[in-house]
């Protein structure tokens, strides 16, 4: 299974509760709400996404600082991670621990410096996502997700290109499966998107035709 991460700029806060201590709070992703352009498509997570995997997988879910393993903020074992969600999508409270890396994430983001968040995540491998052209776009539905693995807050809430291969994989899958009826007809009236596409996916070892 392709681990994936979804990177949103939504706002991240500080806060300090009624027991002293201080919290990083924020939506790692937002029900109904369209990306900016990834690349060549837009990605929508659809209320519910997360339900089933927050309620049923066994493994833990950690708090990062821009994915990376060696700088740890908290987990939901430890109890100093809160992964939820609600109408609005999954929201994460993670205690703020007493170390350098804990203090300098609070002051730089209270001063705005780092202010986006992101999720590690594999989908469900059943109707776990769908894609569409709406209005000349192309569309990323995320459905159901399987399993969470990380919320981070990240300085630069960009797609990864790591990431973007994964999910160009089922990009092409999308386009090919299309092509007998669609022939590319919203990419081929724009010839400098089309090149663009086929650059990406030649550099990832692909081909559309």
């Amino acid at each position: 299974m392709d681990r994936q991460r979804s990177q949103s700029p939504l706002p991240l806060t500080v806060e300090t509760r009624g027991n002293g201590k201080a919290y990083i709070t924020g939506y790692a992703a937002k029900y109904n709400v369209r990306s900016t352009l990834l690349g060549n498509f837009r990605e929508e997570i659809k209320p519910g996404a997360f339900d089933r995997a927050l309620r049923e997988q066994s493994h833990p879910v950690v708090a990062l600082w821009n994915h990376d393993s060696n700088q740890v903020l908290g987990s939901t074992r430890s109890g100093t991670l809160a992964v939820e969600t609600d109408d609005t999508g999954m929201r994460y409270s993670v205690e703020i621990p007493d170390t350098t890396l804990g203090r300098d994430l609070q002051v730089l983001i209270s001063r705005g410096d780092v202010w986006g968040s992101s999720f590690a995540f594999v989908l469900s491998q059943k109707d776990g996502e769908s894609w569409a052209e709406e209005d000349g776009q192309t569309v990323r539905y995320v459905h159901e997700v399987e399993g969470v693995y990380d919320v981070s807050p990240v300085l630069s809430p960009a797609y990864e290109d790591a990431t973007a291969a994964v999910v160009m994989r089922s990009y092409e899958r999308f386009l090919q499966s299309h092509r007998p009826a669609l022939k590319l007809p919203a990419l081929r009236r724009d010839a400098k998107t089309e090149t663009a596409i086929r650059r990406f996916l030649r550099q990832h070892g692909r081909q559309i035709g």
